[in-house]
């Protein structure tokens, strides 16, 4: 009898946001009748372990078999990991989700120069490149999360590896439940709080808004310590629970899914994105967005799940939008969640990963 070939999913720079990931491509090799395992950083363990039915090992932990290595959210402390891997398993397939491929040098500079970008965070997407370049080389396929990375892949990628495809985000369903509509009362930023999505820019729309409507709640949900951020009038918001504040850790997978069930729009008008993990999930939770016409984000909100705004887009125009949402909350937040169920749900695309992975 065939023993089943081994997979292990790894990450070893701990991402809760992408925890959700993990889990959906640990369901599509089940599914295909393999033997897997998550290999992941010393922080996800409590994730795991509230899960309870996935098998898993805390990376450096030495692995005496393995057939497939599938790596997610690629970082410097893979490396290590990944050419050790290959070292005692010299026949094994690697299989690699690149999330954000390479921009070129000259739009990265670009991205810093006009401020979309900090200097610290241009210096991590330079290492991202450099680091993914020797993985792309010896991996057995390229999973791209969208046409948009699919097209920055092919103008600066190609000659790394020619063997890659579309591949859309996917999650298990954390909602499982019909959404309650009465529950949905902030507009909410759930991310990390930085320039490429345009943290600011919703900290000063809070202001405006809440002026214009005095009624209106917010909610921001990030790792990131925004104390620095809150002026007099948000600390006041603050005070008066009119602007909902969980930040400076990371959130558990339990607490960002509180937040998008509770959101009734989340902020998606980045400056700099090719995909999210955050649009995929706000329609898991049946809530619509406000993004902005870049990345991939025009593919998949199509007006009856979010709204889309133009580059040159003000205050007036976001709020426009969120009345506009609020006006038909129902309706957007029905549209939103059948969007995950039909693009992002993982049970939704076992044909095209079986083909991929066993061609």
């Amino acid at each position: 009898m065939d023993k089943k070939k081994k997979v292990l999913i790894m990450s070893a720079k701990f991402a809760p946001g992408h925890f959700s990931h993990l889990l959906a491509y640990y369901c599509l090799f089940e599914r295909l009748d393999y033997e897997v395992s998550l290999y992941l950083a010393q922080e996800y363990e409590p994730f795991v372990l509230r899960e309870k039915k996935y098998r898993y090992s805390i990376i450096d932990k030495r692995i005496k078999r393995i057939d497939i290595l599938f790596i997610y959210n690629l970082s410097k402390d893979d490396i290590k990991h990944i050419t050790r891997l290959k070292k005692e398993n010299p026949d094994i397939k690697i299989y690699y989700v690149y999330h954000e491929p390479w921009l070129g040098f000259k739009k990265v500079i670009y991205n810093m120069l006009a401020q979309k970008e900090s200097v610290y965070d241009t210096v991590k997407t330079v290492g991202r490149y450099c680091f993914a370049i020797p993985v792309l080389k010896n991996c057995e396929y390229v999973f791209l999360p969208s046409k948009n990375a699919e097209q920055n892949y092919k103008k600066y990628c190609l000659r790394y590896n020619s063997n890659y495809g579309v591949f859309p985000l996917i999650f298990t369903d954390e909602a499982m439940e019909e959404t309650d509509i009465k529950q949905k009362k902030y507009f909410s930023f759930i991310s990390t709080a930085e320039n490429a999505k345009n943290f600011r820019a919703f900290l000063e729309y809070v202001k405006f808004r809440s002026k214009r409507n005095p009624q209106s709640l917010f909610q921001i949900a990030t790792r990131t310590d925004i104390t620095e951020y809150l002026d007099d009038e948000l600390a006041q918001m603050v005070e008066e629970e009119k602007l909902i504040l969980n930040h400076a850790h990371p959130l558990t997978n339990d607490e960002i899914n509180e937040a998008y069930k509770k959101s009734n729009c989340v902020w998606l008008l980045y400056n700099r994105s090719t995909q999210s993990g955050v649009l995929c999930k706000s329609f898991m939770f049946g809530t619509p967005v406000i993004a902005s016409d870049i990345g991939s984000f025009g593919d998949i909100v199509t007006g009856g799940n979010g709204i889309i705004l133009k580059t040159e887009y003000n205050f007036d125009d976001i709020d426009a939008a969120y009345e506009t949402i609020l006006s038909d909350l129902a309706s957007y937040s029905k549209n939103a969640r059948q969007t995950f169920l039909n693009n992002f749900y993982w049970k939704k695309h076992i044909k095209q990963f079986k083909e991929t992975i066993e061609k």
